[in-house]
């Protein structure tokens, strides 16, 4: 798969609403660690409002398909993170409006606005232990695969493996927002939640572009 169309970005949606819940436990277990221990639980339910809201969005271009569905998310699971990732969804998507097609050449574009939108919305800069501090290297690591000519499964590929190490060092991190920034150095040693579950949304992506196991 070499572009996205708008019925490519709606199957990969679902296919990520179905995937995602099943990961519930684990992301709850983790955000209770530093967190109120309901990431598993929102994103579960916001799942299932994405996936819910793909059939009135059938026709529409591939930008306006991600920033409602964010929006479909945070409506249903209000939260902390709900925010947040209905910006990052929604800054991906405007970095694409009018576009019938999304390339590899786009995608750094998109995880640099919805990193731009993340850290507008929240206040939060790099290094304190929230999703930007995987949305960042992947977007310098997509920016590196496209001036190299990779395809969009390699570099889909490529922004996973970054997000597993970005993730890996979020654990040195001391959390600067939410309740992991009222426990401050009890938050070291714990990987960012949030970044968890980017991490496990782009590997789905991967897979999904590469045409691989999308069980």
């Amino acid at each position: 798969m070499e572009k996205l169309s708008a019925s490519d970005v709606i199957a990969f949606l679902r296919m990520l609403a179905d995937e995602m819940p099943t990961h519930k436990e684990r992301l709850r277990e983790l955000d209770a660690e530093i967190g109120d221990g309901d990431l598993g639980v929102t994103i579960a339910i916001g799942m299932k409002a994405i996936r819910d809201g793909l059939p009135e969005l059938e026709g529409d271009e591939p930008g306006v398909i991600l920033a409602r569905s964010g929006m479909n998310f945070n409506r249903e699971a209000a939260s902390t993170f709900g925010a947040i990732f209905a910006t990052a969804l929604m800054s991906a998507g405007k970095h694409v409006r009018g576009k019938a097609e999304i390339e590899v050449e786009d995608l750094p574009g998109m995880i640099e606005a919805a990193a731009s939108g993340v850290s507008a919305r929240g206040g939060a800069r790099p290094g304190e232990k929230t999703i930007l501090d995987v949305l960042l290297p992947m977007a310098e690591t997509l920016e590196r695969e496209v001036a190299e000519g990779s395809s969009l499964p390699e570099a889909a590929r490529a922004a996973h493996e970054t997000c597993l190490e970005a993730l890996e060092k979020t654990k040195e991190m001391e959390a600067k927002h939410g309740r992991g920034g009222w426990l401050k150095e009890k938050s070291v040693g714990v990987q960012d939640p949030g970044s968890t579950a980017i991490c496990l949304m782009v590997d789905c992506f991967a897979r999904f572009v590469s045409g691989g196991d999308q069980s």
